[in-house]
């Protein structure tokens, strides 16, 4: 009788991308992806990829409870629609990269993004200088400052 080899770390790559390939692979992928299992992992895998980060299982698990049960923004109490969206917001500033901070509505989330090398909320580095941001009602208010401090008066100013 003939002694069957492992197979090599490529082989086994191989024959995992014809698998997946294979009708029954596609099925048992898509099988997996609408279990409550697959959701969750493809739903951990993206907050990941934008920048999420968590300490532990439990934490994770909580902030996905809490996603899940999620109906209305936290903060302007609007119900998600299709085009306004569950929005994870998170720390973007240094120091606290990553750190969930609330489930908001896209509206909200796009409005408050500190996705800035300032810390505060739609005021960004620019080519020349410092911009203030902000989306309300679909319209773009923006103006473009030399320094971070003049932008950072604007927006107090202009939002208040």
């Amino acid at each position: 009788s003939l002694i069957k080899m492992p197979m090599t770390k490529e082989e086994r790559r191989e024959y995992s991308r014809e698998w997946r390939k294979s009708e029954k692979g596609k099925q048992k992928i898509k099988e997996y992806n609408e279990s409550e299992k697959g959701k969750k992992k493809n739903q951990k895998t993206w907050w990941k990829k934008i920048g999420l980060v968590w300490t532990s299982k439990e934490e994770i698990d909580e902030i996905y409870s809490r996603y899940l049960a999620s109906e209305k923004c936290e903060k302007c109490n609007e119900q998600y629609t299709k085009k306004n969206v569950k929005d994870m917001d998170h720390e973007h500033s240094l120091g606290k990269y990553g750190a969930f901070r609330n489930i908001l509505c896209h509206r909200c989330n796009s409005n408050d993004k500190s996705s800035n090398t300032s810390g505060t909320p739609n005021v960004h580095k620019h080519k020349d200088g410092w911009a203030y941001k902000k989306t309300t009602n679909k319209i773009i208010h923006s103006k473009f400052f030399k320094t971070k401090q003049e932008a950072i008066d604007y927006k107090i100013l202009y939002e208040s």
